[in-house]
C-alpha cells in the first residue's frame, strides 16, 4: 500500500467524510492517519452538511447526526466556514462543470494551498482533472485508488 502520498494538511471532500462516518476500510485507515497526526484534515461546513444528508439516507437522521458529531467533536477536523470561500467557489463553478459541493472542496484546497482528497474520481472531474489541479495549484488525490 502506498500511503506516503497522503501527508500533512488535506482538504477532505464529502465522499471522504462519508467513508469515515461509515467506518469503511478506507475510512478507518484514514482515521488512523489522522489520529497519528500524519494527516491534518480540513473540510467545509457545506461538506459537513452534505455528508449529513447522504448519511441520513442510509442510516436515518439520528444515527447520521450521531456519527457526524463524533467526527466533529473529535477535535481532529478543521471545519472552515463555507462563507469564507464563496468567491473561489463561484469562480470554480463558473469555470468547471462540477458540483457546487466539489467546488467547495477545491476552493478550500486552493485557498489553503493543500491537496484535495476525494474518495474516487467522479465522471465529470476525470476529463478536466489536469486543468483543475492547475487551478488549485496542488494535487487532487483519490482515497480508493491507494488502498487496493
Amino acid at each position: 500500500m502506498r500511503w506516503e502520498f497522503l501527508r500533512g494538511d488535506t482538504a477532505l471532500d464529502t465522499s471522504v467524510l462519508v467513508e469515515i462516518a461509515l467506518a469503511t476500510r478506507e475510512g478507518r485507515f484514514l482515521v488512523k492517519l489522522i489520529v497519528d497526526e500524519t494527516v491534518t484534515p480540513y473540510t467545509t461546513s457545506l461538506n459537513v452538511t452534505e455528508a449529513l444528508y447522504v448519511l441520513c439516507r442510509v442510516l436515518g437522521f439520528e444515527e447520521a447526526e450521531r456519527r457526524m458529531n463524533l467526527i466533529l467533536d473529535s477535535g481532529y477536523f478543521n471545519v472552515v466556514s463555507s462563507e469564507r470561500l464563496s468567491k473561489l467557489v463561484a469562480q470554480c463553478k463558473c469555470v468547471f462543470p462540477v458540483s457546487i459541493a466539489d467546488c467547495y472542496t477545491l476552493a478550500l484546497a486552493k485557498q489553503y494551498s493543500i491537496p484535495a482528497l476525494f474518495y474516487k474520481p467522479e465522471k465529470e472531474l476525470q476529463p478536466i482533472l489536469e486543468k483543475v489541479k492547475e487551478w488549485i495549484g496542488n494535487e487532487i488525490l483519490f482515497l480508493a485508488e491507494y488502498l487496493r
